[in-house]
């Protein structure tokens, strides 16, 4: 029989691993789940997801100071009282689901909003969470002398893994939003109940408690090294972390920009990343300086490659045959292989040059210092530096200058016969080369284009003067990332005519005409892009366009002409236009037309039931919602088809294929009304096509939509 001390100190092994674990798999389920509840309010933009990952970096760095000075405490059972009682004031914030007043009324200062938000709703609970591996494993080496913490830490690394992988295939395709944010809630009350019982059984261990050692945090391979860290490996501990999570968020933002943001693409990207700390920290044979530098070089070669066929696509004017050349998985395989290699690299370097016992807990505060700062810089920073994402340029190449740095160093590689000071030459002189590349070719890009080009928090907007059908034609097109969202000839003699996605022969321009007929026109346009639609309006006509993004507006009047030349009154309402129209009295718009979606960072919000059900209440009983789902990527008509169906409305699919590159631009129309008047003229029924429903695409809600649903196999 075991002795009441032992059993209790089994007990408590049992316990602190529970906690360990159930705390990780807290710490990281909640950050897509807050993402994606608060993403709606902010106009769906990849940015909202690179605010959240600064506040969890942020606050995952407060834990570890807090838990690094409450260990100082000499008396363990002192310290868990602290805690319990800390951890009594954050039931207050539970739920964590935020309520509507946190909606915001416009589209200034997103960011802060975020982290105000996120501080209010969930910050207390996060940050209590992100200290207990910390204390747990102080108090498991008090408790068991002799015996290493490091499988508690691999119990953190798997329920943090858990939780990111098991969101998208799991949580998010079965619980709405709603239940998910109630089910993490009672997840934190039942981690409290087992901290309160992790902390009485110190108590009954208190006689048995030993010095701290700091050496059983860490494995054997570490808590033996006594060599002095110098200056060049603290800074080697903050700045390599930086860079891995510069990395994280870049490559994130692409994704989610090029794609759709969906937590699947934010996902991908931090388990990747979780990953490689876990393979770094775990075993030092796990990780091969000459094998993983090395394709971390061949993996952004791979990268290059396929930028340069986007841009040489895009400025000879193929820019809608690319989509057919670069298969999607194709481009997110790379990008997710080069950011494997790249963040493998960091993070196996940082492990390399890992101090001893006395320097722990400096070393684990510079890497979570640092990869709270390189979150900082891409989400604080950059925005206010540069009018492109060139901070991702920026990082890509810093990697491919650190992975040449670990190949040629690698003491095991085919360079380690070479004598240093070549090697350290060879390798400052090709950092030196490629930084110089680097900076002129991103001089010549930025100067190369008169026209303004603007960054904030919703993305990028460049403007361009382009060729159009014929090259004596020219024109300036608008594009949000690589997406055109408009064009208009500079000529004038066609600078009124409606082009791009919105030609008198697309569906739009066919729905308009039709709703002519019957006389002056209130139309509502959820996004403004440059303003094409504007052309259509006549005297009489009132055009009311909603806009989030500030810089559309102001581009959309300058250098752009389509609204100073609208002969109808035109209204702009500034904010998102979901939220706007929530808060007006009806509209009674004779058309409403949603044209925010052909972006790759599609605002799911405006696509659910909800939101269909606002639209036809700011819709007359006679009027017609037209949706724009031209989209590289996704399925969209199956979504909105399902709304129309379930409705028992008429609809009708209009798709517009030209190879007239501006002028005429592929693109794809879903009409949907509850009088079928206006879609029985000629034009709609001889050119509506038909199309097969998907039925396992269910109706979209607030509290249930999936993007990875529609997510197109390949670009074709």
């Amino acid at each position: 029989m075991r002795p009441p001390k032992a059993n209790s100190s089994m007990w408590f092994s049992i316990t602190a691993s529970a906690l360990v674990f159930l705390s990780a798999f807290l710490l990281f389920m909640v950050q897509p789940m807050t993402g994606k509840m608060i993403l709606p309010w902010f106009g769906g933009t990849p940015a909202v997801w690179t605010s959240c990952l600064l506040f969890f970096q942020l606050m995952l760095l407060a834990g570890y100071v807090y838990a690094a000075i409450l260990v100082r405490v000499k008396k363990p059972v002192l310290q868990v009282a602290v805690h319990l009682l800390l951890l009594g004031s954050a039931l207050a914030f539970l739920p964590i689901t935020p309520n509507n007043q946190w909606k915001p009324s416009d589209g200034d200062y997103p960011t802060t909003r975020i982290l105000l938000m996120l501080m209010a709703c969930v910050g207390w609970p996060y940050f209590l969470l992100s200290a207990t591996s910390t204390l747990i494993q102080s108090w498991f080496a008090r408790v068991h002398p002799g015996q290493s913490t490091y499988r508690l830490y691999t119990l953190s690394n798997i329920g943090s893994l858990g939780a990111i992988i098991g969101y998208p295939f799991f949580v998010e395709t079965i619980w709405t939003t709603g239940e998910q944010g109630s089910i993490w809630s009672a997840g934190f009350i039942l981690f409290a109940i087992g901290f309160c019982f992790l902390g009485l059984q110190l108590w009954t261990l208190r006689d048995c408690v030993h010095a701290n050692d700091d050496a059983r945090l860490l494995p054997s391979s570490i808590a033996t090294r006594s060599t002095e860290p110098t200056w060049q490996d603290r800074l080697t501990w903050f700045l390599l972390p930086a860079l891995a999570s510069m990395m994280l968020l870049g490559v994130t933002n692409y994704l989610c920009q090029d794609v759709a943001v969906i937590p699947f693409l934010w996902i991908a990207p931090l388990s990747i990343y979780l990953a490689t700390l876990i393979v770094s920290f775990d075993r030092d044979e796990w990780y091969r300086p000459q094998w993983f530098s090395l394709g971390a070089i061949l993996a952004i070669c791979l990268v290059f490659g396929l930028t340069l066929l986007e841009f040489s696509q895009r400025y000879n004017g193929n820019r809608a045959a690319l989509a057919t050349q670069q298969d999607l998985r194709l481009v997110i395989g790379a990008y997710l292989a080069m950011f494997l290699m790249t963040c493998m690299v960091c993070h196996g370097e940082t492990v390399r040059r890992r101090p001893g016992t006395k320097q722990l807990a400096e070393f684990y505060l510079s890497v979570a210092a640092g990869g709270a700062m390189g979150a900082f810089v891409v989400a604080v920073i950059c925005p206010i530096l540069f009018s492109t994402y060139a901070e991702f340029n920026v990082g890509i190449l810093l990697c491919l200058i650190l992975a040449f740095g670990a190949f040629l160093q690698d003491r095991y590689g085919p360079m380690s016969a070479v004598s240093s000071q070549r090697v350290r030459l060879f390798v400052y002189g090709l950092a030196f080369s490629l930084l110089v590349a680097g900076i002129a070719q991103w001089s010549v890009t930025e100067q190369s284009n008169p026209f303004p080009q603007v960054r904030n928090f919703y993305g990028v907007l460049t403007v361009r003067e382009q060729c159009a059908d014929e090259p004596q034609h020219h024109g300036l097109a608008l594009y949000h990332g690589p997406t055109m969202h408009g064009f208009q000839f500079l000529e004038k003699d066609k600078e009124r005519l409606p082009t791009a996605y919105f030609t008198e022969d697309s569906g739009i321009g066919m729905a308009l005409a039709a709703a002519h007929e019957l006389g002056p026109l209130r139309v509502g346009v959820v996004g403004l892009g440059i303003g094409t639609l504007a052309a259509y309006g006549q005297p009489g006509d009132t055009f009311r366009f909603y806009e989030i993004n500030p810089s559309v507006v102001a581009l959309a009047h300058y250098p752009f002409t389509y609204l100073s030349h609208c002969s109808a009154q035109v209204e702009i309402v500034a904010g998102d236009a979901r939220l706007s129209l929530e808060r007006e009295a009806t509209q009674d718009f004779d058309v409403l037309i949603l044209d925010a979606f052909s972006s790759d960072a599609v605002p799911v919000h405006l696509l659910t039931e909800e939101a269909i059900d606002l639209y036809l209440r700011h819709t007359k009983p006679s009027g017609l919602v037209a949706f724009q789902v031209t989209n590289r990527h996704l399925d969209l008509v199956s979504v909105v088809a399902r709304h129309a169906e379930n409705r028992r409305f008429q609809s009708a699919l209009i798709r517009q294929e030209s190879t007239i590159y501006f002028e005429k631009s592929p693109s794809a129309w879903f009409l949907m009304t509850r009088s079928p008047t206006l879609l029985e003229t000629k034009e709609i029924r001889e050119s509506k096509i038909s199309f097969a429903l998907n039925p396992k695409i269910p109706v979209w809600t607030d509290n249930y939509h999936n993007l990875f649903q529609v997510l197109r196999r390949s670009s074709h």
